[in-house]
């Protein structure tokens, strides 16, 4: 997973990755994630997604900022209590972090919604995953 912290490091915000790098069936970071995240307990991760997802209905930064910054410490309590891995935890902060680096609330909410499609495609590659592994 350093791969994917890597390169979502070297960006200056998660809106110049292009959309295919995240969200690509089998190269994009999305499914790298799910794939080497086998141990992320998938009520831990669809209710950081359901989070995110009420987010989403908020119209500004500042409407958002709050919840969105309260994702880490419950992030780190689901570490702790080993619901979610370290490496996975340390993704979403590298991804968490690139979206609020600017300091134009358009641009940070443009971040915001590229971090809630790639999230989105973790839960669903997660699910892809559990299923492959399941028939084998």
């Amino acid at each position: 997973m350093n791969d994917v912290i890597n390169k979502i490091n070297s960006c200056s915000s998660l809106s110049e990755i292009p959309v295919k790098d995240f969200l690509d069936a089998e190269t994009g970071y999305a499914h790298i994630v799910a794939k080497k995240s086998k141990r992320v307990n998938t009520t831990q991760l669809r209710k950081f997604f359901a989070a995110l997802k009420k987010m989403e209905q908020k119209d500004t930064w500042n409407e958002i900022e709050t919840e969105f910054y309260l994702l880490k410490p419950r992030m780190a309590v689901a570490v702790g209590r080993k619901n979610l891995p370290k490496d996975f935890y340390n993704v979403i902060m590298a991804a968490m972090a690139k979206v609020d680096n600017v300091a134009d609330d358009e641009l940070k909410m443009k971040n915001f919604d590229m971090f809630v499609k790639f999230f989105e495609a973790i839960v669903a590659y997660h699910k892809y995953e559990e299923e492959v592994s399941k028939r084998r």
